[in-house]
Order: C-alpha cells, then sequence, then structure tokens
C-alpha cells in the first residue's frame, strides 16, 4: 500500500556539490563496468555470478537472512558443510528463475514496460541526470509494490533507458526505507548512488579476478602433461563454481572417488579451493568466488605476473571461449523456454 501523501520526487531535489559529485561517481562506476562487461568474452560466466549477488541484495532488501553463497549452493544443488539449512517462510528463491530469463531480453523494449502501475513523470524529470530519473522510478515502484519485483527491475531499467548498454545483474539497488518514505530525500538519494558505484566497483572487480582465474587456469592445464578431464571441469565451474565429488562425478560420467581424486588435484594445482575441511564429501568453490564470498583471504604483496602467451595456452582458452559461447546460448533457450511457461 503507498504512503497517501508521496515524498518529494529524486528529480526535484536541489543539487549540491556533494551530490553531483556522488552522481558523477556513480555514473563513471556503471560506465567502466559495462564497457568491460561488452569487451570480455567471460560476459555470460559474469552475469551468472552477478546474478547470484544482485539477488542476495534483493533478498536483504525483503529481509530475508540470506547470503550469497546461500544461493550459490542452492543453485549448485550443494550443501555446504558448516552453512546451517536454510528455514524461512515461503519459497525466497522463486523469483530467481523468471529474472534470470528477463536480463537476457533484446533490446527494444521501454522502461515504462511491466510497470505494474501508471507512472507520471514528476518535476524536475527532464533536466535530472539519466541515473537519477533511474532511481526516482525505482523509488516510486518500490511504494506501490512491496515484493522483491522493484529491486530485481532495476538493472533493465538501467539498460531501457540507455543508461548501460547490457543488463549487469549486480546493480540490484534500493533502501528499505523507501517503502515508507521517512528519510531525507537528498540523504537517501546520497545512499543510492554510493551504494551503485560500490556495486559497479565490485562488479568489476569480480570480473577481472574471473579473467586473472580462467587465464591462470588455463595456462596450469595447459602446462600439466596429462590433464585428463582438468579441462573439462574448468568449464564446468564456470557455471557451477560450487562442487563436489557426488555433483561433479554424473557431469563428468566418473564415479564419485574419481570425480573425488579430480578435485583433489584441481585444488593441489590451485584452481579450486576446499571449503569443507572435512575428510568426507569436500566441497570446493573456484577461487575468484572464494575471494569475492571472503572465503580465503586475498593474497598480499605484489601481484604475480600473467602467465607467458603460448599456442597450448591460446588452444585452452579458445576452448573455453566456444563452450561459454555453447553455454551462453543454452541460456537464452532456456530463458526463452521459461517466458513461455510463465505466460
Amino acid at each position: 500500500m503507498s504512503v497517501k501523501h508521496p515524498p518529494p520526487p529524486l528529480t526535484g531535489i536541489a543539487w549540491t556539490p556533494d551530490l553531483v559529485a556522488a552522481i558523477a561517481d556513480a555514473g563513471a562506476a556503471i560506465g567502466r563496468l559495462d564497457a568491460r562487461i561488452c569487451a570480455t568474452s567471460f560476459a555470460p560466466a559474469w552475469n551468472l555470478r552477478a546474478s547470484w549477488t544482485g539477488y542476495a541484495a534483493a533478498l536483504r532488501l525483503q529481509n530475508y537472512e540470506i547470503e550469497e553463497i546461500d544461493i550459490i549452493s542452492w543453485q549448485c544443488g550443494l550443501h555446504l558443510a558448516g552453512r546451517p539449512r536454510l528455514e524461512t517462510v515461503g519459497d525466497p528463491f522463486s523469483a530467481f528463475a523468471p529474472w534470470r530469463a528477463r536480463l537476457t531480453e533484446k533490446d527494444g523494449r521501454h522502461w515504462r514496460e511491466d510497470l505494474p502501475f501508471s507512472f507520471d513523470p514528476p518535476a524536475g524529470w527532464n533536466e535530472a541526470p539519466a541515473l537519477v530519473r533511474a532511481l526516482t522510478l525505482l523509488d516510486t515502484w518500490a511504494r506501490h509494490d512491496r515484493t522483491i519485483t522493484p529491486w530485481l527491475a532495476f538493472p533493465a531499467v538501467l539498460r531501457r533507458m540507455g543508461i548501460t548498454a547490457r543488463t549487469l545483474p549486480c546493480l540490484v539497488a534500493g533502501d528499505v526505507g523507501q517503502r515508507f518514505a521517512l528519510d531525507a530525500r537528498p540523504a537517501l538519494l546520497m545512499r543510492l548512488l554510493k551504494q551503485l558505484g560500490r556495486s559497479a566497483a565490485d562488479g568489476l572487480s569480480r570480473l577481472e579476478r574471473l579473467e586473472d582465474v580462467v587465464q591462470r587456469s588455463g595456462a596450469t592445464i595447459s602446462t600439466e602433461h596429462r590433464p585428463g578431464k582438468l579441462a573439462d571441469l574448468g568449464r564446468i565451474a564456470l557455471t557451477r563454481p560450487c562442487l563436489a565429488a557426488r555433483s561433479l562425478a554424473p557431469l563428468l560420467d566418473l564415479t564419485i572417488s574419481g570425480a573425488g581424486k579430480l578435485l583433489s588435484r584441481a585444488t593441489r594445482l590451485g584452481l579450486l579451493v576446499e571449503t569443507s575441511g572435512r575428510g568426507t564429501w569436500r566441497s570446493y568453490v573456484t577461487s575468484d568466488v572464494a575471494l569475492a564470498l571472503g572465503l580465503v583471504a586475498t593474497a598480499r604483496g605484489r601481484p604475480r605476473l600473467p602467465p607467458v602467451p603460448s599456442p597450448a595456452l591460446d588452444s585452452v582458452l579458445a576452448a573455453f571461449d566456444a563452450e561459454m559461447a555453447e553455454i551462453e546460448a543454452r541460456m537464452a533457450r532456456l530463458g526463452r523456454h521459461i517466458t513461455r511457461n510463465i505466460q
């Protein structure tokens, strides 16, 4: 239920030097991330990871005490040792698959589409920066709709308004105070802008870690005398970064014992990080995810030099690129199938 007297729109706020600087910083951070995602060949793998980040942020705004690692383990079908079983009312993950399907929508949809209410541009709309217009729409939407939908819709709104060229799932934004419109409007806008800047900067850092991990993994695998199924494991880990022997075995047509040995070998080579600390049913995650979630400490000192390019490494990375292109096509087909079933 919306408030009887809507608060002043964010587009009508007087621009102070601090707000102008925050708008510029947030816009620059989003622009840097958008440019890199448009250029990288690892966009499908990054988008999957970013969707977990964004969905976790949306769940927090709905007052669910669910962390990103819980979403990852749920999607990978693996309960991690040491993590409590989720006990929540309702199904907090029910919106994830439809949202993932919408993230792959084609260009051409107007930002007014899918709005569950009539929206009249408020005062100052035409003069306000595009990013502030998007946040104004989110602010209004959040007061009309108490579900998770407004938070999840924001990355698509940014794309539809032309602020980003790609839909960036990590840019789920919002503030619980928007539901009640009790906070001072300039302070709310400042918080939202800083939140977007941090999310974009974190998304870029995660992309850089992902690219580094894939490059180093390819270099490591190319130097192995008998790599076996290490390359297949590397490709699977891009879309299922949380693994255990019992979940990997059917994917590679291995016994559980063989899958466990492969995972242990990958861990010794630095391709994966063990997170369970148990003797049996060990669980593993990729190193980029482990760093992002704070499961391992960030390496200190000067970063290691990237591996020297070689024909062997190039062939491994080319195979990774081809596999990810195939996965992206499968995700697009899956998205269309989910959308048809929902409709």
